[in-house]
């Protein structure tokens, strides 16, 4: 028997306007993703204040970013005849592959200004990002968006709410579900193997990071109703093979030039 899902988006109103749970799912992956990287960057020796400008930095991009891509893949024909529904990003509609390279380009800006090294810094913002996004899926996942195709599965989904973004009535795969599930377990690996994978090398961390997400997007995109774009592929897909070259370059650069202050980092740590 399919699991219903009839959760109305809209969580409570305040003075009249909407507060949607997509939002308030939002907030809490921000809030878990913060904390992990201050964990994180304290054993790389960057301060608390750095973090927070970085974040400010990324959060940012990836929400102008993900939106940005989104309306122009999904909503482009009604954009003219309404303009500000490119800001409303708490209707929901991201698009993950957008927010993560404009948050990437974000990211490498930052630490230049800075006079950080990139690897250190993508080391440290992988397995926030992974957990941040395992959460936010679950934001997906109330609203309807981002929603697999049709199955006679038990564990499928069926939206009974008419604010909900899937079809009403039809029995989906929770592709939503699949997808924090394995973020999560992503994430669980990463921080779990973070110092074995820093020994490899800087910039290895990030490397799993976007080869694990790239491996799942690619194969998620299966069970997600899009058209294909070219030789069978979705357009997610495709961006996943890039994604995953980048990793394996990140991998190799990152061999090449091993950061001695991550191993100092740890040694310290653990004494």
């Amino acid at each position: 028997m399919p699991f219903v899902i009839d959760i109305d988006p809209v969580a409570f109103a305040v003075i009249g306007i909407p507060v949607r749970w997509y939002g308030l799912i939002l907030i809490a992956a921000a809030a878990a993703a913060i904390w992990i990287a201050q964990r994180g960057a304290r054993r790389r020796g960057i301060d608390g204040p750095t973090v927070s400008d970085a974040i400010v930095w990324v959060g940012v991009a990836a929400l102008v970013g993900g939106r940005l891509l989104y309306v122009v893949q999904n909503e482009l024909g009604s954009f003219p005849s309404d303009p500000a529904h490119l800001l409303m990003v708490w209707m929901g509609g991201l698009s993950f592959y957008g927010g993560l390279v404009a948050g990437l380009v974000a990211l490498a800006v930052f630490a230049w200004r800075r006079g950080l090294s990139l690897m250190a810094v993508l080391d440290v913002a992988a397995p926030a990002a992974a957990i941040g996004q395992a959460i936010g899926h679950l934001g997906c996942l109330i609203g309807g968006d981002s929603y697999g195709v049709p199955t006679d599965l038990p564990w499928a989904v069926v939206y009974r709410n008419p604010g909900a973004m899937a079809p009403q009535g039809v029995p989906l795969h929770p592709t939503q579900a699949y997808e924090a599930i394995l973020l999560g377990l992503l994430f669980a690996g990463l921080w779990l193997g973070r110092e074995r994978l820093a020994r490899l090398g800087a910039g290895t961390v990030a490397a799993a990071y976007l080869f694990g997400l790239a491996a799942i997007r690619f194969g998620l995109f299966f069970l997600r109703d899009e058209p294909a774009v070219l030789l069978g592929l979705k357009t997610a897909q495709l961006i996943g093979v890039g994604i995953a070259a980048l990793a394996v370059a990140l991998f190799l650069a990152g061999r090449r030039t091993r950061d001695p202050s991550v191993s100092l980092s740890l040694e310290a740590t653990r004494s």
